[in-house]
């Protein structure tokens, strides 16, 4: 420190100005050092927002993701669609059913039916498992050696008649049609053994129920015209033809087959219950007749699914022996009865759960949809042996 009395003539006095001004910059650097420091604070601060923000944006996306995954995989495949007293069967478990139906009938040369509502299917399945816990108390018993024997008369080639040949090699050609077949529609043996048992396991309910069925019936001779919903002949039409044309002529330009009818619309003779849309209309009714007489032709009756029929009644009613076809048609609407019943009564009593709304349908038909099987035909021959269908 300089003292005045110290201080050199040379050294020039520090006046109040000069004071003022070291002042005033000494003030300055303080406040610019002080902004530094607050425009460095604020700069952390909005990183710190910038952070905070970004970090709850990836949150929120990384959650939409992940929610939109639980819904869209992996949830809905373990949502039970339906149980029998306790035994479930998830969305999966029905995605992979129709899957194996499918190829299953791709493989015998017929179509994927993907019109075929997911519903029907999953009766399916409840059906099946009904049956399979009401068998032993109805006296059906499928055992191993039964669905050993259903696989093998599938698969087992067949020997032209007069030709020798070896069992062995047989035996391995079934093993390779068998094997091959599994492959091509992806199926493991455990699973087409279970699809073989509910098989063999509903035509022993048929020939049970069929038990109760009469050798000899009254019956009616009919036939008919069998329209396709959205066919290219209106029903409309076909009757306005049938004011001044031949019954059998008219059917024979537009009838449309299904399986109970000849070329020419003709069914023969039907017993009531084998087709019971059109009971009220062949069959007494609680008035004491048929609304439809005799040489009378129907206006068209719309079915649930068979089609549109315009039905013409050939004879009254006569006590006839029932044939093969509709003894089969019989007993087929039997089965049905029997699983309608058992459907409503656990409905009832509560042992049946059925889960699935219109949401759930969409997204079993997007699944099928998007992994329909592609399973080639299979071969007609085997080493010269032509080979039973798979079905």
């Amino acid at each position: 420190m300089v003292l005045p009395w110290n201080r050199s003539d040379d050294e020039p006095s520090e006046t109040t100005s000069d004071r003022r001004r070291r002042r005033r910059s000494a003030r300055n650097r303080t406040q610019d050092a002080r902004d530094q420091s607050n425009q460095r604070s604020g700069e952390r601060k909005r990183q710190r927002i910038a952070m905070t923000v970004g970090t709850i944006l990836i949150m929120a996306i990384a959650a939409i993701v992940a929610v939109g995954y639980y819904r869209e995989f992996y949830n809905p495949p373990r949502v039970t669609a339906g149980a029998i007293r306790g035994e479930k069967f998830s969305m999966g478990d029905l995605v992979e059913r129709i899957r194996v139906v499918q190829g299953i009938n791709r493989y015998q040369g017929g179509k994927v039916d993907l019109s075929v509502v997911p519903f029907e299917y999953l009766q399916g399945l409840l059906n099946a498992e009904i049956l399979r816990q009401a068998s032993p108390s109805i006296g059906i018993y499928v055992t191993k050696e039964n669905v050993d024997a259903a696989i093998k008369g599938r698969f087992y080639p067949v020997a032209p008649a007069g030709q020798e040949t070896d069992p062995g090699q047989l035996d391995l050609e079934f093993e390779s049609n068998y094997q091959n077949f599994l492959t091509q529609v992806n199926l493991s043996d455990d699973v087409y053994r279970r699809i073989v048992e509910e098989g063999l396991q509903r035509q022993q309910l048929a020939l049970f129920l069929a038990r109760d069925i009469p050798a000899s019936m009254e019956q009616v001779e009919i036939e008919w015209i069998r329209l396709e919903f959205d066919g290219p002949v209106q029903a409309d039409d076909v009757k306005v033809r049938l004011e001044s044309e031949d019954f059998q002529q008219v059917a024979a330009d537009v009838n449309e087959s299904g399986g109970f009818a000849d070329s020419d619309g003709y069914v023969g003779w039907v017993p009531e219950g084998a087709f019971p849309d059109f009971d009220k209309l062949l069959f007494s009714t609680d008035e004491g007749s048929a609304i439809l007489e005799v040489g009378g032709i129907s206006d068209p009756q719309f079915t649930g699914e068979d089609g549109i029929f315009i039905i013409h009644r050939l004879s009254d009613l006569e006590e006839k022996e029932l044939s093969p076809l509709m003894l089969y048609k019989l007993t087929m609407e039997m089965v049905e009865g029997w699983q309608e019943t058992q459907l409503t009564q656990g409905s009832h009593d509560g042992w049946l759960e059925i889960n699935f709304d219109s949401d759930r349908y969409a997204w079993v038909a997007d699944q099928v949809r998007l992994t329909a099987p592609r399973v080639p035909k299979p071969p007609t021959q085997n080493q010269g042996m032509p080979i039973r269908g798979g079905g």
